[in-house]
């Protein structure tokens, strides 16, 4: 015991007389300079003085630096904490609109052929935008995941009394006006009141090149069984349908029916030495 207190005075006493103390090192770089591993058993406590005690931290809490010359302080962490080789979400982009496609209704024909491609090109011929819900992205990982969600509500009315109807489509995503992803999707009415309906579609890119993008959704008709009499929206409601009488259609309105895009782009973290 007479040994460790000399031990302990002659430490404390080259505290006082030196500014610096190293540990495994002579040449200290600050206050204290541990060159080595360094063992805490029991709290870290930051700032406080002679008489006050230092922060100790909370559960869940990291510490923050607030600069040179200040101590650091205890925070939560805003965002969790990644494993090596788990996908991060790094960015999220949400788009709506209640304009959507009014173009594919009655007296338009069917587009051919009923399949389509992915990677095919874009066809104003065949398909319509939604152009509300075209969104620029940009891909700065190249191992990554890109995740689609699309939402749309969809209508269909026959003014023919009795005369069932029926309206088959496509819709997809494209990205720089290439095909990435479609499903196909089909409506039908029973009796001249309008009948709606929700379009879904769901999926996933893995490691799209880096680079800049814009994306959008487009539908197509690839069938109708009254090419006449069969008023169709997607993404937006048919206020008025006919031949005469002219008829209000006061079942929906275009914000029930508006069309949504979601874009999640997530990055693989790695951690190198």
């Amino acid at each position: 015991m007479k040994y460790t207190g000399t031990l302990i005075l002659t430490f404390l006493m080259f505290m006082k007389m030196f500014s610096q103390v190293g540990i495994n090192t002579a040449t200290p770089k600050s206050t204290l300079d541990v060159n080595g591993d360094l063992a805490l058993r029991k709290a870290l406590s930051v700032g406080g003085t002679d008489v006050v005690n230092g922060d100790k931290g909370s559960v869940d809490q990291v510490l923050v630096s607030k600069g040179a010359g200040q101590p650091p302080v205890w925070r939560y962490a805003n965002i969790p904490f990644m494993e090596n080789s788990q996908y991060k979400l790094i960015n999220t982009y949400l788009k709506t609109d209640q304009t959507g496609i009014t173009t594919l209704s009655n007296s338009v024909a069917a587009s051919s052929p009923v399949t389509s491609n992915l990677n095919e090109d874009f066809d104003p011929a065949k398909w319509a935008k939604i152009t509300g819900l075209s969104i620029p992205v940009e891909i700065k990982a190249s191992q990554n995941k890109i995740t689609y969600q699309v939402q749309s509500g969809v209508e269909l009315v026959n003014k023919v009394a009795g005369a069932g109807s029926s309206v088959d489509f496509i819709c997809g995503i494209f990205k720089n006006d290439k095909l990435v992803a479609l499903r196909p999707d089909g409506i039908a009415a029973i009796d001249t009141a309008p009948t709606q309906s929700i379009f879904t579609l769901n999926y996933t890119e893995e490691n799209v090149p880096i680079g800049n993008y814009t994306v959008d959704v487009a539908c197509r008709k690839i069938s109708s069984s009254d090419v006449t009499n069969n008023y169709f929206r997607i993404g937006v409601n048919i206020p008025t349908y006919g031949p005469t009488p002219i008829l209000t259609n006061n079942s929906s309105n275009a914000f029930s029916l508006r069309s949504l895009l979601k874009i999640d782009i997530a990055e693989l973290v790695t951690y190198t030495n």
